[in-house]
């Protein structure tokens, strides 16, 4: 029974029993053992010669080698392996297990044992080791990692890569590898394994020197029998040279679209860019819903600089001109140069065709300033003409062959000029030329003139202050209220000397008004931001109210909202110091200039007024109400008086009353007068 419980364990299985007699010199092979060789039990003689002829050859020799030393060792076990032929031809391994018995004498007599086919067992570890050598001898890093990110093998790709050994590595955090930037590669890695089961990336990590490589890094789950994940393989490439060409070749295009686009002695746009930029214009523009201008400036006789000096100076010239053009522009604007001495700028966000007079007036000023050469000075000028989108064109094309035009229109008219292609606004350009050229001399000659409009307290009908309004009394075009000139002379910066005109006049006449017993409370006077800003302003009013023995609380400056927002510690800093010396300071247009409530709180102000855009529609216009509501609210709330402008009709004047603004100042009580009109209407009152 024992006997055939062991047939059957063994036929189960892939075990055989060998019997050498080593005395009869015969060889028992079991059926199964027979099996395994492909053959059937009657098939194999019964000889050791059997095993010789169907063993290796290599192994029969290295067999027999190991049986005598056992023997001679007298030793019982005898384990071996072996190569052999099975009936098909192709070789299976053998692992055997054998007792060798001895006689009396001590002689070997017997060997008997189990045999057992080791084929696929080899077959495996043939190919792990295979596969062993081939990632040890790769030279890309294969590294493995435990769930912590810990390193558990090291590869000599990984050493000739990173420069560590494995020694150095195995137990240490993957992090080593990485840049500081990149410290979040585990995090993001194992979000992407869990669910696509791969992740790839290239990135950059960093050798044991600290020089940093580009790899094509591969990771991937490493799982147990039973297909846990029990760590992560890396796979990492040396892309270093791959990305270094890259950049190269991307820097190659970024060179090569660079000078495909832009002129090589300016640097500027070509003509390819300037048309890109002028179609980009035109699309921004119609999806804004405002305008651009396109300039087209050729140098006056530049042609004789190039004859006469040579292009090399010509050439500096245009480097030079181009320079010049650019310090005018904004940001936003795109300057070109088209060929020769031809350049078009494209001047972004219209709103007024007056600014690009403006800016054309600039550009011939700065081109006119002298340019100093090597042993030569010379003088240039520019003609420039201008056509406007969408008035004037909508297509690029038409809008550089009118600027073209315009310009040639400047050069006949004697160069040194601008022309819009359009006569009107060329007209409107030339009356502003002269409108500015005539305010130098109005300021020279003191052409201007006060008026005074009267601010009331309705409630008693008394007048309560003056607000001073300066007019233009032009020799020949007559009185030019202040809409028509106060603009330019912001721009032009000569509102710092009308300001200052202004404030002289009106605070002698007031303080002659006050001699006389007629006093009103207040002089409003406006004060521009360029004013505050100058140097001398504070000296200016000092000596004013100890010239004209004028009192500091007869004083209130009106600044208009939108410009006292612009630079807060600076004119906080300055207001605070006008403040202080007993000068009351009003907040001029209020509800027009995005006031930051943060910043009226820091302001040093007493006054709010209220801007006479929200008057006029009062009592019909129900928003136009609302916001006055809120003014007058607003002041109460910050403790601030309130005073609104332009007041005309009854109504208007019942409604600022019944919501708390009992201060008005408009054509209800009166018009500005002049200083005639308004001396009378002093004497009437006090």
């Amino acid at each position: 029974m024992s006997t055939e419980r062991l047939t059957l364990a063994l036929d189960g299985g892939k075990t055989a029993i060998l019997d050498w007699d080593m005395v009869n010199k015969t060889l028992y092979i079991s059926p199964n053992g027979k099996k395994m060789l492909g053959y059937s039990d009657s098939e194999l003689p019964t000889s050791i010669e059997t095993w010789k002829e169907l063993a290796h050859p290599e192994d029969v020799k290295k067999n027999f080698r190991s049986f005598l030393q056992h023997r001679h060792k007298h030793l019982k076990t005898f384990e071996h392996s072996y190569r052999i032929r099975h009936r098909h031809g192709h070789w299976i391994c053998i692992f055997g297990r054998a007792q060798i018995i001895y006689d009396a004498e001590g002689h070997a007599v017997r060997m008997i044992g189990t045999q057992t086919d080791i084929t696929k067992e080899k077959e495996l570890q043939f190919k792990y080791s295979h596969y062993a050598q081939i990632i040890e001898q790769i030279h890309d890093s294969v590294i493995s990692l435990d769930k912590q990110g810990n390193i558990t093998s090291w590869n000599k790709g990984s050493e000739m890569l990173f420069g560590y050994s494995a020694d150095e590595m195995i137990g240490r955090h993957f992090s080593l590898l990485c840049l500081e930037e990149k410290c979040s590669l585990q995090t993001k890695s194992i979000a992407a394994l869990e669910q696509y089961g791969e992740y790839k990336t290239e990135i950059q990590l960093k050798k044991r020197s600290g020089e940093p490589l580009f790899v094509e890094l591969v990771l991937s789950p490493l799982k147990d029998n039973e297909g846990k994940r029990i760590g992560i393989v890396s796979y990492a490439h040396d892309i270093t040279d791959r990305k270094e060409a890259e950049e190269r070749l991307v820097e190659q295009k970024r060179i090569l679209f660079y000078q495909a686009h832009h002129d090589a002695l300016t640097g500027l746009p070509n003509r390819v860019l300037f048309f890109d930029r002028l179609e980009q214009s035109i699309r921004k523009t119609k999806r804004l819903g405002s305008g651009f201008a396109l300039f087209f400036i050729d140098l006056d006789r530049f042609k004789h600089i190039n004859d006469s000096l040579g292009h090399s100076i010509g050439d500096r010239v245009l480097r030079i001109t181009a320079k010049r053009i650019g310090s005018m522009l904004r940001q936003e604007d795109t300057l070109a140069r088209l060929s020769g001495d031809e350049f078009t700028v494209i001047m972004e966000d219209l709103h007024h065709p007056a600014d690009a007079s403006y800016l054309a007036e600039k550009i011939l000023a700065v081109l006119q300033k002298p340019m100093y050469i090597d042993e030569y000075t010379l003088y240039i000028s520019g003609s420039i003409g201008i056509s406007l989108y969408p008035e004037d064109a909508a297509d690029a094309e038409d809008l550089l062959k009118y600027a073209d035009t315009a310009m040639y229109r400047a050069k006949a008219n004697g160069r040194n000029m601008f022309q819009f292609y359009a006569a009107a606004m060329t007209a409107y350009a030339i009356e502003r030329m002269e409108m500015k050229t005539s305010l130098k001399e109005a300021i020279e000659k003191e052409e201007f003139v006060l008026y005074y409009q009267p601010q009331v307290d309705a409630l008693t009908g008394h007048t309560i202050g003056l607000e001073a309004l300066v007019r233009w009394q032009h020799p020949s075009r007559g009185l030019i209220l202040p809409d028509q000139f106060i603009p330019l002379a912001e721009e032009t910066g000569l509102i710092v000397d009308i300001d200052r005109w202004v404030m002289k006049t009106a605070m002698q006449q007031v303080s002659l008004w006050h001699k006389e017993g007629l006093i009103p409370d207040m002089l409003a006077l406006n004060l521009s931001i360029k004013q505050l800003e100058g140097h001398h302003f504070l000296q200016e009013i000092e000596h004013c109210l100890n010239a004209f023995e004028f009192q500091p609380h007869w004083l209130e400056l009106e600044i208009p909202e939108g410009q006292v927002m612009k630079d807060h510690k600076e004119t906080i800093a300055k207001l605070q110091k006008v403040h202080d010396m007993g000068i009351g300071i009003s907040i001029d247009d209020f509800g027009t200039g995005y006031s930051s409530l943060s910043l009226l709180k820091r302001l040093p102000i007493n006054l709010l007024k209220i801007d006479r855009s929200f008057i006029k529609d009062i009592p019909f216009d129900e928003e136009d109400m609302a916001i006055v509501k809120a003014i007058i609210a607003l002041a109460g709330s910050l403790k601030l008086e309130i005073i609104a402008e332009g007041v005309e009709t009854e109504e208007q004047k019942a409604f600022l009353v019944e919501n708390g603004c009992t201060k008005i100042q408009g054509f209800y009580y009166s018009k500005p007068l002049s200083q005639e009109k308004m001396h009378h209407f002093l004497q009437k009152q006090f």
